[in-house]
């Protein structure tokens, strides 16, 4: 072994020094092998330290000077060197790289080289050398070849055999394994990426719709009043709508433009023999970003289905226009949903609201609660994913999570176009709500361009 030193300040500076002796002894006087100049070297001491070699480590002691040495930056009295260590012979004084150089016949190197070197001699055969232990196992394989039984060598050739399939199915199995949960992992990222792209594209384009109603008596155009209580019976909801032409048409269900259908008599009045008839003390629509509502008309009622065509002044604002998906192949079960809406109406923008504007608001009437959480800009829909699990001639079935308020809300694809209008939940299970398929949108938005004999009705 030898000791090389490269030096890279002080007086020896740009030389490099090599040593094959067991000592070295280092300082300024010239009786030292490594020798620095006094007139230069201020803080290396006469007989600074020495370096021994013990076995196969070169071990370096501070012989007391009154700059120390340093290893690497850090002052030491003895230590073991390493290859490539950075020395320094006093604080500010020289300093010199430590190299080891092994040569052929040392059995001194480190065992990360030996286990190199073994595996290199024991991979390869040069000029008919191979070694012992290569030669013991090629010849006791062939004596178990060619001096065992018969039996024993179909054992051993079944046995390596099974060995090898084993091997083989085991490798394979995993490669599946890894190779699904890889690719569900694709997936998943694929749907959030989606799922973020139909947010941020249509988000704004799904509107909070705000109603109240309550019935007149044809007979004497007075309302109904509240038993006991000397007021109008007021009903107020809040359901989804969103847009789907630039000319102002909303679609939602039936059941938020005619909030009064399928109710035959209200839960607070006695019937006898009056005639009753709805109407609207409120009807608008809020979008996202806009503060002032929008006054809404109904357009179109569809028989067949809970849908309903409503109509804004979109007043040449922003509003983005949702894209439908009318063809048979937009919906397909198992595949991946996104259904955007209000679900729970003012109780879930509260619920994501400051606690303190919530106190400021709580106590505010219907009509001017809406309007002050759209004034706050509070007002955004809630979007949930989910995959269908069951398409119908007249609904769909999906399980992403919706309530009351959540109606008219629409339900995206996994290419950004919706598919249905979500219209109802199956109370007690979780599991499954349901949609109108939107291709019974494409007749109801004709119906419109269509000139008709008679009035338009007004809702």
């Amino acid at each position: 072994m030898k000791a090389v030193f490269v030096h890279l300040s002080g007086s020896n500076r740009g030389k490099t020094e090599v040593f094959d002796s067991s000592e070295i002894t280092i300082g300024t006087d010239v009786s030292n092998a490594l020798c620095f100049n006094p007139e230069i070297e201020k803080t290396t001491h006469e007989y600074h330290a020495v370096i021994q070699l013990k076995g196969c480590d070169y071990v370096l002691k501070d012989k007391g000077g009154l700059f120390g040495t340093l290893v690497n930056n850090r002052l030491v009295t003895e230590i073991v060197l390493m290859d490539g260590d950075l020395l320094e012979f006093g604080v500010g004084g020289p300093r010199a790289r430590f190299r080891i150089k092994t040569d052929d016949a040392d059995v001194c190197k480190p065992w990360s080289e030996m286990l190199e070197d073994s595996i290199g001699i024991a991979s390869t055969s040069h000029k008919g050398r191979i070694t012992t232990a290569t030669m013991f196992l090629r010849q006791l394989f062939w004596e178990a070849l060619t001096q065992s039984p018969r039996h024993f060598k179909w054992g051993i050739l079944a046995a390596s055999f099974l060995v090898f399939v084993s091997l083989i199915t085991f490798f394979s199995l995993q490669y599946i394994r890894l190779s699904k949960t890889v690719e569900k992992v694709q997936l998943l990222e694929i749907e959030r990426t989606v799922a973020e792209n139909i947010i941020k594209k249509y988000n704004k384009g799904v509107c909070l719709i705000q109603g109240a109603f309550y019935f007149i008596d044809e007979e004497t155009g007075e309302p109904l009043m509240m038993l006991g209580k000397g007021q109008r019976g007021i009903n107020e909801y809040t359901g989804t709508g969103f847009l789907v032409g630039s000319d102002g048409l909303i679609l939602t269900n039936r059941h938020i433009a005619e909030p009064w259908w399928e109710i035959n008599t209200p839960p607070y009045i006695q019937m006898e023999k009056t005639t009753l008839k709805p109407a609207f003390e409120l009807f608008r629509a809020f979008f996202p970003g806009i503060k002032e509502p929008f006054p809404l008309t109904v357009e179109k009622i569809s028989d067949e289905v809970d849908m309903a065509l409503l109509r804004i002044d979109t007043r040449n604002t922003d509003i983005p226009v949702l894209e439908l998906d009318t063809t048979e192949s937009g919906a397909v079960v198992g595949s991946p949903i996104l259904l955007m809406g209000y679900p729970a109406g003012v109780n879930a923008i509260f619920a994501k609201t400051d606690p303190e504007i919530v106190r400021q608001l709580f106590n505010m009437p219907f009509a001017p609660l809406v309007q002050e959480l759209s004034n706050w800009g509070l007002i955004r829909p809630i979007s949930t994913q989910g995959h269908l699990s069951d398409i119908m001639h007249n609904r769909i079935v999906y399980d992403a999570q919706t309530t009351a308020g959540g109606s008219g809300g629409p339900i995206f694809n996994n290419k950004g176009k919706v598919i249905g209008i979500n219209y109802g939940i199956f109370p007690g299970f979780r599991g499954s709500n349901f949609g109108v398929p939107i291709s019974y949108s494409e007749a109801l938005i004709k119906s419109l361009k269509r000139p008709t004999s008679g009035k338009k009705d007004q809702k």
